[in-house]
């Protein structure tokens, strides 16, 4: 969004391509590695093409050459149209009820073509019972959300298909529905005395503000007003480490999403202003200790911390035949050092505060793409666009 481009940036995006460049296999579009010695990996192309489009490169590449890298994605669609990594589910029929386990997957997938310009072969079927607003409204309001980071992920992806089958399928009647059936359960859901969604219903505050950051981008893509900002910035500085990280020993995922909504907040209110732009500051310099010493890609960990210095942080994981999450613990092991998700993240992140601050080093023509929405701001375009 900014054209000036700095020496910061031009670093920030060095860094994070040679790790991208790194972890390509072979000359076939879309062949990636998601860490090193994993072989090829959805999550490593997935991830590969949101690092590539912050900095603008996909648009290097041709046409034919995207729609390539497409199809891995798009051989992973179902004939009901949900996306699963099982060659077992191609003909599988999902019920509402069983698609826990693969909305994440799905709503990778979709990003992951929307950023490329390409679309899936199949209509996204497996949807139609969410097509009926009363059946929304409870489907969102069903879940346990004093476990609000697994919920928020789980309504992100409903959101990310229900936009999908609108822009790609031409079904006009989403954003009604949304409005008339999503924004409800969700004004519902939210606490007024944090800002976050479901800490009144027992999710402690980090908690509440992981799943806070995969509510908030459907509203900016629908351009909902967001209530209690004065609270939810109180909660999110709460959050902050004296670091400036979002948890210990700092890791991709929280860190990104304090900073996210850090920075979309300062976008709509200017309450404690200098007490969110000293945040951001100390989350740059949190961030910038991810940067990997060899100038390739960025750590999970903070190169000055030690193992016992970390918390392994829970992966939320829908298993077959279970409707609630399961806590997936990783990130602990020190010969794991760096992954695609954060040469995503923290750039991206990076690119927030910048952005918001204005005077850090680090501004450039960073690309945020909103038909991602992990990328979807309060302050950069729309989603109400087709591709």
């Amino acid at each position: 969004m900014n054209e000036l481009t700095t020496s910061g940036y031009q670093r920030i995006k060095e860094v994070s391509l040679r790790f991208v460049n790194a972890m390509k296999i072979g000359n076939k579009p879309g062949i990636y590695q998601k860490e090193a010695g994993e072989g090829e990996s959805f999550y490593g192309s997935y991830h590969a093409a949101h690092v590539l489009d912050l900095f603008g490169k996909l648009n290097a590449y041709s046409q034919a050459y995207r729609e390539e890298w497409a199809e891995h994605f798009r051989q992973r669609q179902t004939e009901q149209g949900y996306f699963s990594k099982h060659v077992a589910d191609q003909k599988r029929i999902r019920t509402i009820e069983e698609l826990e386990p693969v909305w994440h997957y799905t709503r990778g997938n979709i990003w992951a073509l929307r950023v490329l310009g390409c679309k899936p072969e199949r209509e996204l079927s497996f949807l139609e019972p969410l097509l009926n607003a009363e059946r929304l409204y409870d489907w969102v309001k069903h879940y346990d959300w004093k476990n609000s980071w697994a919920a928020g992920n789980q309504v992100l992806a409903a959101a990310t298909v229900l936009f999908a089958l609108r822009d790609w399928f031409g079904a006009s009647e989403v954003d009604s529905l949304m409005e008339n059936a999503m924004y409800p359960a969700l004004e519902e859901l939210q606490d007024a005395k944090t800002g976050f969604w479901g800490t009144q219903l027992g999710a402690d505050l980090p908690n509440g503000l992981f799943g806070t950051i995969h509510v908030v981008p459907i509203y900016f893509a629908l351009g909902w007003p967001l209530r209690h900002l004065e609270r939810s910035i109180d909660s999110t500085l709460a959050c902050q480490l004296p670091d400036g990280s979002f948890w210990p020993g700092g890791s991709d995922c929280p860190d990104f999403d304090g900073a996210y909504q850090l920075v979309n907040l300062a976008a709509l209110t200017d309450y404690r202003r200098e007490d969110v732009e000293a945040a951001c500051r100390r989350y740059l310099a949190h961030a910038l200790q991810h940067e990997s010493p060899d100038g390739e890609g960025w750590l999970l960990h903070r190169r000055d911390s030690q193992p016992t210095d970390w918390v392994p942080r829970p992966h939320w994981i829908w298993k077959e035949g279970e409707n609630t999450a399961s806590a997936e613990l990783r990130d602990e092991d020190p010969n794991r050092e760096k992954i695609m998700l954060g040469s995503w993240f923290y750039p991206l992140s990076i690119a927030l505060v910048s952005h918001l601050l204005g005077d850090t080093g680090y501004e450039g023509p960073y690309h945020f793409n909103s038909h991602s929405l992990h990328v979807c701001n309060v302050f950069n375009e729309s989603l109400n666009q087709s591709i």
